[in-house]
């Protein structure tokens, strides 16, 4: 029952995004192109959020701060009352989900505003295509800065911007999709010998080494801030984590089969794809190093995938062995079974 139970929750919420976004990737893991943060006016405090995707500010309450869009309109203010939107800014229209065709006509600097409260609180995240616009374009050959961007903001009556640059990283080398074919050709090896003990001996070596990836995987994914890591995210990996506890429990001290080996190849399946990416994007944005996120994700992929043939193995040895019962008692695999297994 706990493992239907912890196996149901991870295929449920495991990949589920900490919050909707209105445009780009959902909680990218990874991304070629990388926003950073320079300079940010006194009071303020400003992140870029999911690579180059989102801009999130937070203000001190007793400061008042317009974000203006990019015409020059006011977009955002935050204030001691909150943070409100203009629904007369062309930016309002652009961050909508679905995007609206195209904002009514006329809107600009001069309009006037028409500000509708969104939060009680003084941090707000919304999407700003500034951080990106330069990704377009074309680089120097061997250069990774790609250039400045700016945000516009009004800070008690004051002018100022939050600056910072653009930066782009290429996709890593095919080489790391090579362990995976290796570790695939390996194990469809130790299946040909048809050795019974092998095969046995091989999946638990397959899945130890899925639920050590599985952890990692979740570990960087879950505590990953968007900018803050939320109690979703904090609930989501202990169901991880003790999920993984409970099956390294089974495959060290008893006898695991069938069963227990699909729902590990099934968490190191999903946790192998969410963090797909980053084999194809050069800057990883989760919580740990790019070199133990990919070679989680290789590690996952490579046992999820290896461990196919031998579940269903182990499931016919099962089969015989009860086939083989004799008094009640369950005839245990010798030497000779071996043998005969293999000639069969």
């Amino acid at each position: 029952m706990l493992a239907l139970v912890l196996g149901g929750v991870l295929a449920g919420v495991g990949g589920l995004p900490s919050a909707a976004e209105a445009h780009g990737p959902v909680a990218p893991v990874a991304l070629d192109y990388l926003a950073r943060v320079g300079t940010v006016p006194a009071g303020l405090e400003a992140k870029v959020v999911d690579g180059d995707q989102r801009m999130w500010l937070r203000v001190a309450p007793g400061e008042t701060v317009i974000v203006l869009d990019y015409r020059g309109a006011p977009y955002l203010r935050f204030s001691a009352s909150g943070v409100e939107v203009n629904h007369n800014s062309e930016m309002y229209y652009l961050n909508q989900t679905p995007f609206a065709l195209r904002p009514p006509a006329g809107l600009g600097p001069g309009t006037p505003a028409n500000w509708q409260r969104v939060t009680g609180g003084h941090a707000y995240g919304w999407h700003d295509g500034r951080l990106h616009a330069l990704a377009t374009v074309a680089l120097r050959p061997g250069s990774s800065f790609v250039g400045r961007w700016t945000i516009p903001v009004v800070v008690n009556g004051r002018t100022g911007v939050i600056s910072g640059g653009l930066w782009h990283a290429y996709a890593p080398s095919v080489v790391w999709f090579w362990p995976i074919v290796v570790l695939w050709f390996c194990v469809w090896a130790a299946w040909r010998v048809r050795r019974p003990r092998l095969d046995q001996w091989t999946a638990r070596v397959l899945g130890l080494g899925a639920l050590a990836a599985v952890a990692v995987a979740g570990i960087g994914r879950q505590l990953h801030g968007r900018p803050d890591v939320s109690v979703f995210q904090l609930v989501v990996l202990g169901l991880i984590l003790a999920f993984v506890g409970w099956a390294l429990f089974r495959v060290i001290f008893q006898r695991p089969g069938f069963f227990l080996y699909l729902l590990i190849a099934i968490a190191a399946l999903w946790e192998g794809l969410e963090l797909l990416p980053a084999l194809l994007n050069g800057f990883v944005l989760i919580a740990i190093p790019a070199f133990v996120a990919r070679t989680a994700t290789v590690v996952a992929l490579g046992c999820a995938v290896g461990l196919v043939p031998l579940m269903f193995r182990l499931s016919d040895i099962q089969a015989e062995s009860e086939r083989a019962a004799t008094g009640g008692r369950v005839k245990e695999w010798s030497e000779e079974d071996e043998d005969e297994w293999e000639v069969a």
